[in-house]
């Protein structure tokens, strides 16, 4: 009896200490890196893609400006009119004149995030195999008016060219990851062999699961992408 009370105190303690290690694991930073990284690793493929998808679009939007096609200059010409009328510009730009950073900031980290990432690059995806073309033809158009309206605000100072590039590479950064997530989601049901297992369904929610934790890429890059871009812009209308 003293000896199987002995093994039951030891099992115990084993468990203890086993649940105490992987609560720690959780909370540890490099456990949560851990857990972004590898859906990201197994999305690398899509995320090349997607990223050649923006460059490609870009370039072509920034030829068709640069020979002053009817059409870039109608985008160009339309757009600019948009951010001058609009919302949720028009909100973005009224905080950015009465002194509110930290508004205009929160503002576009919440458009970009709910709007420019997650509705229409990622949820596309809950339909199988269309999502990805959605997703796709999406990053295209965004990309080819990016290419448009950029090169015009690259060129304009030094300063702008900083603030504009830097903007566009950690904001299309995010968008990258989430039309990544968005497209790996289309094509789970479809290929469901790409997460081990046979079930369509099973597939399509482990999808969700790292399209989750890719979104922690997502969210630091388009805060880091709000706080360049309105800081920099803030700071130039300053008067004086």
């Amino acid at each position: 009896m003293k000896e199987s009370g002995k093994i039951g105190l030891l099992k115990k303690a084993d468990s203890s200490n086993t649940t105490a290690r992987l609560g720690t694991e959780e909370v540890h930073p490099l456990g949560i890196m851990s857990e972004v990284v590898q859906p990201a690793r197994r999305m690398r493929t899509l995320l090349v893609l997607v990223a050649l998808l923006y460059v490609g679009s870009y370039l072509v939007g920034w030829y068709l400006i640069s020979i002053k096609s009817p059409f870039a200059l109608e985008t160009s010409q339309a757009l600019g009119e948009d951010v001058l009328t609009q919302q949720p510009f028009t909100s973005i730009i009224e905080s950015l004149k009465g002194g509110q950073l930290i508004n205009a900031i929160l503002i576009t980290v919440l458009v970009n995030l709910s709007i420019g990432a997650f509705l229409t690059t990622t949820l596309p995806g809950v339909v199988p195999l269309l999502g990805a073309f959605g997703t796709a033809a999406i990053t295209l158009v965004r990309g080819l008016v990016i290419g448009i309206t950029y090169p015009e605000v690259l060129a304009v100072s030094p300063a702008a060219f900083a603030l504009g590039l830097g903007t566009l590479i950690l904001e299309l950064g995010a968008y990258v990851f989430s039309g990544a997530a968005g497209i790996n989601i289309a094509l789970a049901p479809i290929l469901p062999r790409r997460y081990g297992v046979e079930s369509r369904w099973a597939a399509f929610k482990t999808a969700w699961k790292d399209a989750a934790r890719i979104y922690v890429i997502v969210v630091v890059l388009l805060v880091l992408g709000a706080i360049w871009e309105m800081g920099g812009i803030f700071l130039v209308m300053r008067p004086g």
